[in-house]
């Protein structure tokens, strides 16, 4: 009986030592590839920085202004290019606010009338 238990334990032992070199090169192997995501992270906000300062310089105004000049035949917009005054249309003057329709003019300061005089709107 005792024998057994031995051969037992010897085995339990021998399979939690596989188990356990196992879960250690898995583990390993799992800090490596983190490492390698971390420097990739690295190595695409560095390109990110580098794009950015690209971008910066590409699309300063001065050197736009002095591509535009050499290669197109664009000019400063003028007004009379955008339309004329008589192009606005103008709204009628039956709108109410240039002629309110059917309204007392105010009293007191506002209308030259004062409050409670005979022919004033307001009490």
């Amino acid at each position: 009986m005792m024998r057994i238990i031995n051969f037992l334990l010897i085995l339990a032992v021998i399979g939690l030592s596989v188990g356990l070199y196992d879960i250690k090169y898995k583990a390993e192997e799992a800090v490596r590839h983190a490492r390698q995501l971390e420097q990739r992270i690295a190595n695409e906000q560095e390109a990110i920085r580098v794009l950015r300062a690209e971008w910066s310089y590409l699309n300063q105004p001065e050197r736009l202004q002095e591509l535009a000049n050499r290669y197109t035949t664009l000019r400063p917009l003028s007004a009379g290019q955008i339309g004329s005054f008589e192009d606005v249309p103008m709204p009628h003057m039956a709108d109410e606010f240039y002629a309110p329709s059917g309204r007392q003019p105010l009293g007191g300061y506002a209308g030259g009338i004062a409050p409670g005089a005979p022919g004033s709107t307001i009490q």
